[in-house]
Parts: C-alpha cells; sequence; structure tokens
C-alpha cells in the first residue's frame, strides 16, 4: 500500500477528519488532503512527528522504508526498540505497558546484548541536558542506576519522567536540567518507586521553521 492511501486508511480507521489531522498537526485541511494525495516529499520532521503521533503509529511508518534502506546501503546499523506512550519531561507523565511501536534507530553505542526502549520527550524540564520536547529518547532498560545518570522513572501512580537521578540520607530527588522546574523528593519507603532505565541517546526533533 502507498503511503498516502495508508495515511487516508489510518485516519478513517480512528474515525478522525481531515481537519482533526489538520489541527492536531497546526497545518490546513488542504495540507492534510496533499498528503494523503502522496505529496509527503517536502515534510519538515516535526510535521512528520505530528502526524504520526496523531495517527498512533511511528514516524518510521511514514519514512521507515527509505530510512531504512539508506541505512543499510550506507552501512549504519539500526536495531528496532520498542516505542512506548510519551515520556514526561515536565511535571509527570503516564506510562502505558503497550507497545505502540517497533521503531529503528542507530545501534552505534547501543549493546546488542541488552534490551531498550524508546519514548518521546513531552515538556521542557531537562532543556539543560540538551533533551526538548519532541525528542526521540532511547532508554536501557534497568532497575537502578548510579547517582547523576539520567533516566526514566515511575511512581506507584504509574507516571513516568525523564531526571537525573540524586540520592541524599535515603531520599531519592529527580532533578530536572531547568531552573523553572522543581526537583520531584520521593521517598522509597512510602512510595512505589521504580527505575525503568537509563538514557543511552537522544535523537533530536530538530524543528526548522520559524
Amino acid at each position: 500500500m502507498n503511503i498516502n492511501k495508508f495515511i487516508k486508511n489510518r485516519r478513517l480507521e480512528l474515525g478522525l477528519t481531515m481537519l482533526d489531522v489538520a489541527k492536531a498537526c497546526e497545518v490546513s485541511e488542504a495540507t492534510v488532503s496533499r498528503w494523503e494525495s502522496g505529496d509527503i516529499s517536502n515534510m519538515k520532521r516535526s510535521r512528520i512527528a505530528s502526524l504520526a503521533k496523531v495517527l498512533q503509529i511511528s514516524p518510521a511508518i511514514i519514512v521507515g522504508v527509505q530510512d531504512e534502506f539508506e541505512y543499510s546501503s550506507s552501512g549504519i546499523d539500526f536495531t528496532r526498540v520498542p516505542l512506548y506512550e510519551d515520556v514526561c519531561c515536565g511535571n509527570g507523565g503516564f506510562v502505558d505497558e503497550n507497545i505502540i511501536d517497533m521503531i529503528p534507530v542507530p545501534s552505534k553505542g547501543l549493546n546488542p546484548r541488552a534490551e531498550y526502549f524508546a519514548q518521546y520527550a513531552k515538556g521542557e524540564s531537562m532543556k539543560d541536558a540538551g533533551i526538548n520536547d519532541g525528542d526521540l529518547l532511547i532508554f536501557e532498560r534497568t532497575d537502578k542506576v548510579d547517582d547523576g545518570v539520567i533516566g526514566c522513572f515511575c511512581d506507584e501512580d504509574n507516571v513516568a519522567t525523564c531526571k537525573k537521578y540524586k540520592e541524599l540520607n535515603g531520599i531519592v530527588m529527580l532533578q530536572p536540567m531547568n531552573i523553572e522546574f522543581e526537583p520531584i523528593i520521593i521517598d522509597p519507603l512510602k512510595d512505589n518507586f521504580r527505575c525503568l532505565g537509563r538514557l543511552k541517546k537522544v535523537i533530536k526533533d530538530f524543528d526548522w521553521e520559524d
């Protein structure tokens, strides 16, 4: 199936109108119509990410076949990792145990014996660490990280967040990398606190729009 037909069929499967997609992607209905007619060659990465999000698919489905061909032909290895719901880089965000998709990421720097997962960053609390809203974060699964390591953490409400791990006198502090945000204080004896993974790779979402 051509990608334009896939986009249209997926929209209809979700019961969305072209106006719904246009609003979510902050474009006109005419632009969505062009996408569904096959004109996606000049789509900005931010638009691809927005379209993938509203259609509840991976951006790799929109451009992945071409990207995978380019990776393999250029000698760059890649691996597929499960993509989950957005991880919050703000004041908290819910984690869904259901895998949205399996997405290709460059395997350089990844341990073939380790297990990884991916989430899109949501919020700006980690911007001073170079993590911005929309970036794709690759985490290595682990239930413990060292002091000062950035990771993905979850509390008893199944709320996940990406922060720097700090521990002092038995109290865990999830430290944002943005002075506009307050740290999250965790008492491991009272809260059902879990470490889900350590950050291994950030794939930037470059938005070239003015």
